[in-house]
């Protein structure tokens, strides 16, 4: 099983989830202000109320209390690594399925997404808002009917995180992965809320 790894493009960075099956993987974006970029007609959603994350920036296994990482994926450990821009974690069940967050400071939050809305691969999908939080689901690879889905959450207008599931074809989940992502995400909102 390979680490969690990130990719960059143009600057913004979205967390991207490498496993041995197939790999989640995000929109690589060009960082914008936080106003809608020029270069889609679709409107970026702005966050109206926003959520400081700074102190799970470098410890974002904290995202997640061992409670809340068994009721998402009954996660038997976790592994946090170093990604570009801060560090991302992993949770795993005893089959090494995975989710894992990772947060996104000052990247240009949500307008990143949106600018590559249009890309002719991967997947690009708005969600419905995660506790209130606007979203999108979005990946260069679309693997959503082979375990993988990754979805940005954007709790700033200029900071997202990512949460992303990697499933084996076992898992029951693996045609619907991300419902597993929304559901990570919603945990991870409400652990962001509540500061502990």
């Amino acid at each position: 099983m390979k680490p969690f790894a990130l990719a960059a493009t143009g600057g913004l960075v979205l967390l991207a989830v490498t496993a041995c099956s197939t790999p989640g993987t995000p929109v690589p974006a060009t960082p914008e202000s936080s106003s809608a970029p020029t270069s889609t007609s679709r409107s970026v959603p702005k966050v109206s109320n926003p959520l400081d994350a700074t102190k799970y920036e470098q410890n974002p296994c904290a995202l997640l209390s061992q409670s809340q990482a068994t009721e998402v994926i009954n996660a038997v450990r976790n592994r946090q690594s170093q990604g570009l821009v801060a560090p991302i974690c992993s949770w795993y069940d005893a089959d090494n399925n995975r989710v894992g967050l990772g947060l996104l400071p000052g990247q240009g939050g949500l307008a990143g997404a949106y600018t590559n809305s249009d890309s002719e691969s991967g997947y690009f999908e708005a969600a419905p808002d995660v506790n209130g939080y606007p979203a999108v689901f979005a990946g260069t690879t679309d693997d959503r009917k082979r375990g993988g889905c990754q979805i940005a959450v954007g709790i700033k207008d200029d900071e997202t995180f990512t949460s992303s599931v990697a499933l084996r074809s076992a898992s029951p989940l693996y045609n619907d992965p991300c419902s597993l992502a929304v559901k990570t995400a919603a945990a991870a909102i409400t652990t962001i809320k509540a500061g502990t």
